[in-house]
Parts: C-alpha cells; sequence; structure tokens
C-alpha cells in the first residue's frame, strides 16, 4: 500500500500518464542514484523509500538496471530537446548562447540531482541507450552552437571548436556539482550573469 503522497508539482522526468506508483518510483530511484549510485542501490530501497513493495516496482520495470535506464533516457531527452529548442536559426551567436544556457540554468533550478544524473552516467548509459536517441547529442548542439560563432566572427579560429565544447560542459558539470554540495549557495539562475562571464573567457579566445 501507498505510504507516501506525491507531490502536486511533478519532476520533468515524469509524464503526466505514469500512475503515482510510478511516479513515486522514478522519484524515489533518481534520488537513490544520484545520493548513494547505483551500485550501492537496490530493489528493495528503492521500494522502501517510494512507499511501495517490491512486485509494484517490478510490474513496471523488469530491473533495477531496466529503471535506471529507463529513467536516464527520459532525463538525457529532456535535456536536449530544451537544448535544441533553445537555438533558432534566425538568431545571432550570442543570443543562442544565451539561450542554451538558460535551459541549462532552468533544468539545474528544476531539478538538480536529475542534472546530475544525466552527467554522471552518462558514460554507462549512453552507449545501451537506442540508436534514434544516441543520434541526438547535445554535444552536437553546442558544437554547431560554436561554428556559428565562428562563421560570424565571434570566437577566435585558433582554439579547436571541440576543446570549446569540452570546456563548456565540464564548466557547467563542476557548477552544478558546486550547487548541490552547497559551495555555491542559492540557485543556478542567480549566477546567469557570472556563469555567462566565464563561459564567454574560455570560448572566445
Amino acid at each position: 500500500m501507498k505510504t507516501n503522497k506525491a507531490s502536486i508539482l511533478q519532476p520533468f522526468y515524469i509524464a503526466s500518464d505514469d500512475p503515482p506508483s510510478k511516479r513515486e518510483i522514478l522519484k524515489a530511484s533518481l534520488k537513490l542514484f544520484v545520493h548513494r549510485g547505483l551500485s550501492e542501490t537496490n530493489i528493495r530501497l528503492i521500494g522502501k523509500t517510494a512507499g511501495y513493495s517490491n512486485p509494484a516496482l517490478f510490474k513496471f520495470f523488469k530491473s533495477k538496471d531496466a529503471l535506471a535506464l529507463y529513467l536516464y533516457e527520459r532525463c538525457y531527452l529532456r535535456l536536449f530537446e530544451a537544448v535544441d529548442s533553445a537555438i533558432q536559426s534566425d538568431k545571432s551567436f550570442e543570443v543562442n548562447l544565451r539561450a542554451i544556457l538558460a535551459e541549462f540554468y532552468k533544468i539545474m533550478d528544476e531539478d538538480l540531482e536529475a542534472y546530475l544524473f544525466i552527467m554522471d552516467y552518462l558514460r554507462e548509459f549512453w552507449p545501451r541507450l537506442p540508436e534514434a536517441i544516441r543520434k541526438k547529442t547535445i554535444i552536437q548542439l553546442i558544437y554547431n552552437l560554436f561554428g556559428q560563432g565562428l562563421r560570424e566572427g565571434k570566437l577566435a579560429k585558433e582554439m579547436s571548436p571541440r576543446i570549446r565544447v569540452a570546456a563548456f560542459i565540464g564548466f557547467l558539470n563542476q557548477f552544478a556539482k558546486m550547487l548541490y554540495f552547497k559551495e555555491v549557495q542559492g540557485n543556478s539562475s542567480q549566477w546567469a550573469n557570472e556563469v555567462e562571464a566565464v563561459v564567454i573567457k574560455m570560448i572566445a579566445k
């Protein structure tokens, strides 16, 4: 029997047609995967945290591994779609860069644990995602953006676009971790001006 109440505002990885039990299982799983790690999280603990028995979990997922992969796909697609929608072909490089950063802030502020789950488990889950999903890469979107910056003369040609992408993603990931551990106070959007200034310094050389 259900032992805890679902929140009114659901995380972005929850679908509107997910039944209450599935919603709580997904939320509990994500929190445990980020806090404890995949190897330290088992089905029994997920069920206990979600407030459901093990059979309720197996109604939706064959295993913990299947649950984690499903959750990862949902989270990754949400971030990809947010970044993809931010880029407009009729906008300048600077406008598109700010729009992409705004989407990263939004995801972090909506659910920082989900963002960290995407980034921390990319190496493990990416090769196992369906091919159609693996064609939708956030890396390529950002690479294309920096290509626009080069064409517009906003970025120097001396630095490799791939290195710029690595610097951009790496900085945002470390920023998210510092938010998570309260080494940076508040939410990500509060630091938008400082983050943008650092990003520009990193990629403009």
